[in-house]
């Protein structure tokens, strides 16, 4: 269980710093995908889960299959990332959240 402590290291090593770096580059193609092709997902994907990898869409009703389509098309794509589509459209309100506005 999450004991709530966390560790800050500094990181030298020239292939750990590259990894990172593909990776990032990876989600960042992932998401700029997802960003110009929401239309091209919805509204099948309302309700589901959205796995994105390779610069595709992979939809299904569990998380485990939805991560497991991904990552059968595109095993090498470490910046594979899953979200939940809510299934309801139009503007959400988080009764949870509070921001404070400068007037």
């Amino acid at each position: 269980m999450y004991d709530g402590k966390f560790t800050i290291e500094e990181v030298n090593d020239p292939e750990v710093i590259a990894q990172f770096y593909r990776r990032e580059a990876q989600a960042k193609r992932n998401n700029d995908w997802l960003s110009t092709h929401w239309g091209d997902v919805l509204p099948q994907a309302l309700g589901k889960f959205l796995a994105v990898a390779g610069q595709k869409a992979f939809v299904a009703d569990t998380p485990a299959e939805a991560w497991a389509m991904a990552k059968a098309a595109h095993p090498d794509d470490e910046g594979a990332f899953m979200q939940y589509v809510i299934p309801t459209r139009g503007p959400r309100i988080y009764g949870n959240q509070w921001r404070m506005v400068a007037v």
